[in-house]
């Protein structure tokens, strides 16, 4: 019963989001709302049009191409019509010469199933058995009518399909793409500020492996904002809304801010497991100073005043970009140079310094390396916000209960995600990351 409640409130919350504003919620109803649309065109003219007898082929095409991009629809109605005339074709081969019987349908089966795992026909592929099997026990695969109006049914349902999709609002997906690359961005910032903080005050184990857990969760996130930033540049394509009214948008900017993000966020997990390391009994690892961790703090600081002006295509960004460049490596050779002259307590601690200073070497040199490809998402000059959705929350945020009592994090929840709050009112950290000057965007999805 409460299982049923909580599927319940979840719908009702998701229908409430898509009502409100615009986001995957409403994404995904419309597209409900197409498919079932072209299902229902689709039967309509199989029965008034074609007069099939049995108008099922027509609908279930409309039904299977109607995706998210015009490109997976257009290619999904290609893959099925594919399929369809393959596995109508094995049968109506094997049916005029061997007939139906025992043991024709068991190799022509295999053969199909063989040909169903063709990459090429995609999920489509399991067409082709069902198609022969249909075919064989229903006319004996001999009928040419029946191979004829099916295969005719099948391409006018895709069609349907596929022209539905283009022509009731034609999936365009950017927002939601180019929310994450802000939303990354955010966090690396984020977590690189609460690492600084700590280390100037009273620092643990604890502590150091929630940024070593946050770490993780930011780089298992990264794939899903490729994959976000492929789909939106794919539906940009073959699609008239956006001939209608094109959007720029540098993808692959996109893609070079999140690699380069990526790249860092590996050097700065380094880090928190360097500290970890050393802040754990367990591992004896020497602790390093609080003079050197005070002073290691404002590189951590330094670096991320560059992940906030990373992307940004404006001189004024760019010349506080190189200031923080150079006040990081200034700091760090510093560091390197104090390590190599001053005499430790502990002669066993220069691994720790060293590892230390080198991941942020390269930390810097990882964002430094790639800014002139970088760019970050915006929409008429404005960051763009990226909404409290639980998928985003599920793979980026860092829980609030996995977090040790004595030890709050700065990043709250709610900050995490630039933008919008679940209920859709704005956020207060909004317009803190930075904008791309030269890739705005006219109208989003």
């Amino acid at each position: 019963m409460t299982t049923s409640r909580a599927a319940l409130a979840r719908a009702a919350r998701s229908a409430r989001l898509a009502l409100i504003h615009g986001g995957p919620e409403r994404n995904a109803f419309l597209l409900l709302c197409k498919a079932a649309l072209a299902t229902v065109l689709a039967w309509e003219f199989a029965v008034r049009v074609l007069h099939s007898p049995t108008p099922f082929y027509a609908p279930m095409a409309a039904l299977l191409v109607v995706d998210r991009t015009m490109v997976r629809s257009l290619w999904a109605s290609v893959q099925l019509i594919a399929a369809v005339v393959l596995g109508m074709s094995v049968a109506w081969a094997v049916g005029s010469v061997a007939g139906v019987n025992w043991w024709s349908i068991g190799p022509v089966i295999f053969f199909a199933l063989l040909l169903g795992r063709w990459s090429r026909l995609g999920d489509h592929g399991l067409q082709v058995p069902a198609m022969v099997l249909l075919s064989l026990l229903t006319v004996g695969g001999t009928s040419v009518s029946f191979t004829y109006l099916t295969i005719l049914e099948t391409l006018i349902g895709g069609a349907i399909g596929v022209i539905t999709n283009a022509v009731v609002l034609a999936p365009l997906h950017l927002r939601r793409s180019r929310e994450q690359v802000v939303a990354m961005a955010h966090q690396v910032h984020e977590l690189l500020h609460e690492m600084s903080q700590g280390l100037r005050a009273d620092w643990d184990a604890d502590l150091a492996r929630h940024w070593y857990r946050v770490g993780g969760e930011i780089s298992l996130h990264v794939p899903y904002v490729i994959q976000e930033i492929s789909t939106g540049h794919e539906s940009t394509r073959l699609n008239p809304r956006h001939n209608a009214r094109p959007v720029r948008v540098d993808w692959e900017g996109y893609e070079s801010t999140v690699e380069a993000l990526h790249r860092a966020q590996w050097q700065i997990t380094g880090i928190a497991r360097i500290l970890v390391d050393a802040a754990d009994d367990r591992a004896r690892q020497p602790v390093p100073s609080p003079h050197f961790l005070a002073r290691y703090a404002d590189v951590l600081d330094a670096l991320a005043d560059i992940v906030t002006d990373f992307g940004v295509g404006d001189d004024v960004a760019r010349a506080r970009l190189d200031r923080q460049v150079a006040q990081a490596e200034e700091i760090l050779a510093e560091l390197r140079e104090q390590v190599r002259v001053a005499p430790q307590e502990d002669p066993q601690a220069w691994p720790v310094y060293g590892s230390l200073i080198s991941d942020a070497e390269r930390a810097v040199r990882e964002l430094e390396s790639a800014r002139s490809r970088a760019v970050l998402p915006t929409v008429d000059g404005q960051s763009i916000r990226a909404p409290q959705s639980a998928l985003i929350r599920g793979r980026i945020l860092w829980r609030a209960r996995r977090r040790e009592p004595a030890h709050p994090s700065t990043v709250e929840p709610k900050s995490g995600l630039v933008g919008q709050e679940e209920d859709g009112t704005p956020n207060a950290t909004a317009g803190r990351l930075p904008i791309e000057p030269h890739g705005s965007a006219q109208h989003i999805d």
